[in-house]
Parts: structure tokens; C-alpha cells; sequence
């Protein structure tokens, strides 16, 4: 049998085809790397600087209240506005004070009650209204420091039992 020429090269590269692989052409191919992270941050912490202190006044004939702002303004009705500067020195009445800290500009939110029982161990008179010094959003300044106000008010009843009186509250800071 005798083969052409035009059937021996078309055999001849059919075998080629089939017997040489594809090989991949420059730029197929693409490789990117990623990268991974992570932040410690410096765990919260809140400290007493101050409590909330009402000060010395003196025991009135009918129901009064004195109240202390967040702020520190300080106000007072009935018989305890007229004598509560008798008794006190400048620096004896504010609202209570923290620092809270932990990372810069961290966010956090504050819980404390809105109302605290004082006692002298037989009489008790109640704070409420309490409220603090945050306006809007609660954020850690860039030294990671916040100073937390308290203030709230006491309510004095008609002939108060004279004596030395404390209750306590706690603050929860949740940050976030």
C-alpha cells in the first residue's frame, strides 16, 4: 500500500497534535496575598474620685430637698436653702465623681440607679432623680480618660432625725 504525500503529513500531524501537551501561555495565572490582624486594646476601669455629698444643713420644720446637679450646681428649697451655708465649706457639697479609662476613643455606656436610700441607722432619707454628666454619645478622650458625674436629690423630711448619713450606689460601665 502506498501512501501519499498529502496522507503522510496529515497523519504525521495528527501524532503531533496528540502527542505534544498544551502548555499555558505567559499570564494565566494571577497570585495575591492578604494580610491578618489584630488589636489589643487596654481592658476598662473605672475609679471613686468623689461621692456625692450634700453636706451638713440643719434639720427644717416641713419637707425640703436639696439638689446637686451633674454639673455641681447646687439648690436647695424650703428651710434648707436658708441654712445649708451655716454648716458647709465651699468644697463640702458636689456630685460624686469617676474616671473612666481604658482605650483612646473607646465608647462605653454608664448604668447607675436612679434613686439611693441614706441611712444614720434608724432614719432614712431618699436621693432621686439622679442624673449624669453625659450629653449624647459616651467616648473615652485620646488619653483614654473620661471624668463620670453624678449628682441627684435629697429629699429631707419635716423635723429629719439629726446624725451622720450614707447609703451606697454602683456604677457599671459597659464598653463597647
Amino acid at each position: 500500500m502506498k501512501l501519499s504525500f498529502p496522507a503522510l503529513t496529515a497523519a504525521s500531524l495528527a501524532m503531533c497534535a496528540i502527542a505534544v501537551p498544551a502548555a499555558a501561555e505567559p499570564g494565566d495565572t494571577a497570585t495575591q496575598s492578604g494580610t491578618t490582624s489584630a488589636e489589643i486594646i487596654e481592658p476598662g476601669a473605672i475609679t471613686r474620685l468623689d461621692d456625692l455629698r450634700f453636706a451638713a444643713f440643719a434639720s427644717p420644720t416641713a419637707a425640703a430637698t436639696m439638689t446637686i446637679t451633674a454639673d455641681g450646681v447646687v439648690s436647695a428649697t424650703g428651710e434648707v436653702a436658708t441654712t445649708m451655708n451655716a454648716f458647709t465649706s465651699p468644697g463640702g457639697r458636689g456630685p460624686a465623681r469617676f474616671r473612666i479609662q481604658g482605650t483612646d476613643n473607646r465608647a462605653f455606656v454608664p448604668f447607675f440607679p436612679r434613686s439611693v436610700t441614706i441611712t444614720n441607722g434608724t432614719s432614712t432619707m431618699m436621693v432621686d432623680k439622679m442624673s449624669d454628666n453625659i450629653r449624647g454619645r459616651a467616648i473615652l478622650d485620646e488619653d483614654g480618660r473620661y471624668i463620670y458625674q453624678i449628682g441627684g436629690t435629697l429629699n429631707v423630711n419635716a423635723n429629719q432625725e439629726p446624725g451622720n448619713y450614707r447609703g451606697e450606689f454602683t456604677v457599671t460601665v459597659l464598653f463597647n
